[in-house]
């Protein structure tokens, strides 16, 4: 059996350890995966001491994109978006609008978002308005509001939908 060997860990890997942790894993692990893709080194005494610069600019980065995500979101914390779509009958979409549109319609705002920062439960399958969660790094969280409008000019506005959903709700509690 081959023995493992010492490295240390020069950014997280999932589910073996954080930057700047020495672990042991097997020599096949380290040769084929992590030192190539230069996720470990070889453990030593001018390694570790590399890996403390190492960190020391990782929290000097970490403290950058944490000071741009709060300027974000002083910007677009309770911002209203418009999405329009196109609707097939009272207000219900045809397809939908997700995260790619959220993108998409803060990208021409001038904000730069990832999708992968808009948090939805599912996407919206009708017209309305919708809190839409971003988390912009770490602990930092913003709210935006959605809303989703008839592509068609001609279409009913967004107070005519809510009124005919209304009154459609008081006509089926009268049967």
């Amino acid at each position: 059996m081959s023995k493992n060997v010492e490295v240390l860990l020069t950014e997280d890997v999932l589910k073996l350890g954080n930057m700047g942790d020495i672990v042991a894993v097997r020599p096949g692990y380290a040769r084929n995966f992590l030192l190539p893709y230069g996720k470990a080194i070889a453990a030593s005494q001018a390694a570790k001491r590399q890996i403390e610069l190492l960190r020391e600019q990782a929290a000097r980065r970490r403290a950058e994109h944490e000071g741009q995500a709060l300027a974000t979101k002083k910007q677009i914390d309770g911002m209203s978006l418009q999405i329009a779509a196109k609707v097939s009958s009272g207000n219900t979409l045809f397809g939908s609008v997700g995260i790619r549109d959220i993108v998409a319609s803060l990208a021409k705002s001038g904000y730069e978002i990832d999708p992968k920062q808009v948090h939805l439960h599912e996407s919206f399958k009708q017209l309305g308005t919708y809190q839409v969660l971003l988390r912009l790094f770490g602990e930092v969280e913003a709210t935006i509001e959605v809303e989703v409008v008839d592509a068609d000019p001609q279409g009913s506005t967004m107070d005519e939908v809510l009124a005919s959903a209304h009154g459609e709700e008081a006509v089926a509690e009268e049967r």
